[in-house]
């Protein structure tokens, strides 16, 4: 039976982020269903779970979990089976596979992905990269960046790199500046450093920009939201790309996690291809 509405009830024994995401993924392929989400985070005990039973009782829907501790797994498996509600532990089918094929038995520790270890202390680094390296700042400092970004104003470059850093990448941006020559010569102290050059429509960039000139109660910059300077602004952008043969993304209709998406698969590549070369080498030799 087809539903207009759905309650979700997402359970972790820790931030919840994990069944947030996934669920969020699934549940977009349904856009036209109303969603009311109730979200518990941190469930560690059995007093919880009555709680959580009392709202399913409220807000009968799906429950879908992520919990590694045994006894409150069968807590909300019980509840589930008692209340008549589907539910689902998103991980097991993962969890099955990797442990038939690795031979490892599961960490049964919450929240075991947040841990400080090394990835997340990786990240951070990422993310304070980010920070100091943004908008063309510290340009004379790209040497531990793997990635830097390339583009006019308002073609999403910080909140792209903030998000790969948040992925643990390194993460440079740059915005270039009307009849202004990009300083080349600075990219000497970074010879392994990925660029990518970001453009977009200029109708719409437009739009953005005078949306961001009203925002910020700006009347005396016209010329960066005029439609022909930013012709112009992305013409010059496309011939410095072309000239440096920099890979080009288009981010007219990408949201910042499918530009990502696209900047790491370019990454990669030619990671692989950088790889294949040295290898080939090597045997040669």
């Amino acid at each position: 039976m087809a539903h207009s509405s759905l309650h979700i009830h997402l359970v972790s024994d820790s931030t919840g982020e994990t069944v947030h995401q996934v669920a969020r993924a699934a549940l977009a392929q349904f856009p036209d269903v109303q969603i009311f989400e109730h979200i518990w985070t941190l469930v560690r005990t059995p007093a919880h779970v009555e709680t959580i039973a009392s709202a399913l009782t409220r807000n009968p829907g799906i429950l879908l979990y992520s919990v590694v501790d045994p006894e409150i797994r069968r807590l909300i498996e019980r509840l589930s089976s008692e209340s008549n509600i589907p539910s689902l532990s998103i991980l097991d089918p993962l969890m099955d596979l990797l442990g038939s094929l690795l031979g490892y038995r599961q960490n049964t520790q919450p929240g075991s992905q947040h841990k400080l270890d090394k990835a997340y202390f990786d990240r951070m680094a990422a993310v304070e990269l980010a920070a100091n390296h943004d908008d063309g700042l510290n340009m004379d400092r790209l040497k531990d960046a793997q990635i830097l970004l390339i583009g006019v104003s308002r073609t999403s470059k910080t909140p792209t790199a903030m998000y790969l850093a948040n992925r643990g990448y390194r993460v440079a941006n740059y915005a270039l500046v009307p009849n202004e020559d990009f300083p080349l010569h600075l990219l000497e102290n970074a010879p392994d450093i990925f660029v990518v050059g970001l453009t977009t429509d200029a109708k719409r960039l437009s739009m953005v920009r005078r949306n961001r000139l009203q925002h910020m109660s700006d009347s005396q910059n016209d010329t960066y939201a005029d439609l022909d300077n930013i012709n112009n602004e992305l013409k010059s952008a496309r011939l410095l790309f072309s000239r440096q043969n920099w890979p080009v993304l288009d981010v007219s209709r990408r949201s910042i996690e499918e530009t990502a998406a696209a900047i790491l698969h370019l990454y990669m590549n030619k990671r692989e291809e950088k790889l294949n070369t040295e290898t080939s080498d090597e045997t040669a030799l």
